[in-house]
């Protein structure tokens, strides 16, 4: 566990990936069973997914207390995981994230340049898995970094629950088809979230992966970095 009184590295990455997993998983099965969990146990879709569009739909349907309690610990349990991950590896927790992004990686780099010019309004206003590691590997101090995002994510959680009780009507009405049709309808999200998995799965990137995976992708990203470093430094 242990290597010279410090915490070893496969421990390091085991206390980061398990959670993450964890919640990798959570939010493919809220995606997944999202119209029956609709209809059945609406107050569980909080506790498994952080996207604004299921949040919204929740709103009317649980008592406000248990929303705004479940939504907000479920936003902000990942993002000091995502933070630390950035302090320890830098630029190399910036690339893994960047390559296992695929396609999506072009908009990280918007994100990134964003980051660039005001890594705090990005940090209080979208504080995503990218943005807490950009924040964690360029070394922004803690108590800036966790007062922003605890700040920004009880801005955006209010948000949502605001907006939620002004559009309750038409919201209940879309609940109520979701509901009378979620034996229909939970095929086709179901299929949905299988061919993501499969498409993820193609190009080596699924969203669960083993330790020895994690490390030896770092390690590679590690060693092209340097690669990278020692042609740009060359004669």
């Amino acid at each position: 566990m242990t290597v010279g009184g410090r915490i070893s590295e496969r421990a390091l990455l085991t206390l980061f990936l398990i959670p993450v997993t964890i919640l990798a998983v959570a939010g493919i099965v809220g995606n997944a069973l999202f119209p029956t969990l609709i209809a059945d146990a609406p107050a569980l879709i909080p506790a498994l997914t952080t996207r604004a569009d299921r949040l919204l739909l929740v709103v009317p349907l649980v008592p406000g207390g248990v929303f705004l309690t479940v939504a907000l610990i479920r936003e902000l349990i990942g993002d000091p995981l995502f933070y630390l991950f950035g302090r320890r590896y830098g630029d190399v927790g910036i690339r893994w994230i960047e390559q296992r992004s695929g396609p999506d990686s072009r908009w990280l780099k918007t994100i990134e340049r964003f980051f660039r010019r005001g890594a705090y309004v990005v940090v209080a206003v979208w504080p995503i898995n990218v943005v807490c590691v950009l924040a964690g590997a360029t070394k922004m101090r803690p108590v800036a970094f966790f007062s922003l995002n605890i700040t920004g994510t009880i801005v955006r959680i209010g948000l949502i629950f605001w907006l939620g009780d002004v559009l309750a009507d038409p919201l209940r009405d879309i609940a109520s088809f979701i509901t009378t049709y979620q034996w229909y309808l939970t095929p086709i999200t179901f299929l949905l979230v299988a061919v993501s998995l499969w498409r993820q799965g193609r190009r080596g990137r699924g969203p669960v992966e083993s330790i020895d995976e994690l490390q030896a992708e770092l390690a590679a990203t590690e060693l092209e970095l340097e690669s990278e470093a020692t042609i740009h430094d060359g004669p």
